[in-house]
């Protein structure tokens, strides 16, 4: 199995430091005043980007594996890439269909704040 790339690292280090860059757990950028984005829709959008960057990094990581099973010439080697990439698959799926919800309820929490501050 390929280890993770130098651009996946730095996805999976940006998601940490994207998602609470003061680590006081409120979500909100450093040194910038309180927009009308509430804490829960900080919250709400850290967690699609952190779902979409992971969904890169398992795309990378099954591409790869997939790119080693084709000139795999080890059936052991080969069986265990087809369990890994079985694995990815699972995970794949499970992911994508929590990101459409997550979207969902997102972009209306979205919608909800924007009409508010419009009527204001």
């Amino acid at each position: 199995m390929s280890q993770p790339t130098r651009s996946s690292l730095g996805s999976a280090f940006a998601l940490g430091r994207d998602s609470d860059p003061d680590g006081d757990g409120d979500h909100a950028e450093v040194g910038t005043a309180p927009g009308i984005a509430s804490p829960e829709l900080r919250r709400s959008l850290a967690e699609v980007k952190g779902q979409a960057q992971f969904l890169l990094y398992l795309a990378d990581q099954i591409e790869e594996s997939l790119d080693q099973l084709s000139g795999e010439n080890e059936a052991c080697h080969g069986a265990f890439l087809c369990k890994v990439l079985g694995m990815y698959s699972t995970q794949l799926e499970s992911r994508h269909q929590g990101l459409g919800d997550k979207i969902s309820e997102t972009c209306q929490e979205i919608y909800v704040t924007v009409r508010e501050y419009d009527t204001v």
